[in-house]
């Protein structure tokens, strides 16, 4: 049985059309559609590491709040230099410094406000003070400014010893001139403060 030459070129011919329209349909509907839901699929899960994020941080919300109410607590704590304005707290700094210096038993010459400061997002008030004491008065004196509430730091100190005094006898402790710039984190409870 011999094949007619043209019947297995029409097959040949119907196997390619129907091939090529095969590979259409894949290239044209197929491919597209399995991309679009792979991309979907890639979305989905970025939207549910997105999702899970926002849980994460929702879940948070108490510890979050609790903490914002305590803001006004910590700011107003002893930790902060305290008063309506900042005229009112740098005198109340310079009046404390006064207070821990005659405690401390040294003189006090002058105390004046410097310049205040911003730092960090927290405002600094800052005070020179001069004095005149011995050495342990003077150490006592350094102690109490940074060792109490409110906090205060001692930025620069000058530390001279007194000439001779004339009438001073050689095995008295000499007296120590000090100038000391102090500053210290403020909380005004003025309006915009």
């Amino acid at each position: 049985m011999s094949q007619d030459p043209s019947l297995f070129l029409r097959r040949c011919v119907f196997v390619g059309i129907n091939v090529g329209a095969l590979a259409l349909i894949f290239f044209l509907v197929v491919q597209p559609l399995v991309s679009l839901f792979s991309d979907q699929g890639d979305r989905l899960s970025r939207a549910r590491s997105t999702l899970s994020k926002y849980h994460a941080i929702a879940d948070r919300e108490e510890t979050v709040r609790a903490a914002a109410s305590r803001t006004d607590e910590v700011a107003s704590s002893a930790a902060f230099l305290q008063g309506a304005s900042e005229g009112a707290a740098s005198a109340s700094l310079q009046a404390r410094l006064k207070a821990i210096a005659d405690q401390a038993g040294a003189r006090v010459q002058s105390v004046r406000a410097l310049e205040p400061a911003t730092e960090g997002g927290i405002r600094y008030l800052k005070a020179h003070l001069e004095l005149v004491g011995s050495v342990a008065a003077i150490y006592a004196t350094l102690r109490a400014i940074e060792g109490r509430e409110p906090y205060l730091f001692v930025g620069q100190a000058l530390l001279r010893i007194q000439a001779g005094q004339p009438g001073i006898s050689p095995t008295q402790e000499p007296s120590i001139e000090a100038q000391l710039d102090v500053y210290g984190p403020v909380y005004t409870h003025a309006v915009g403060g």
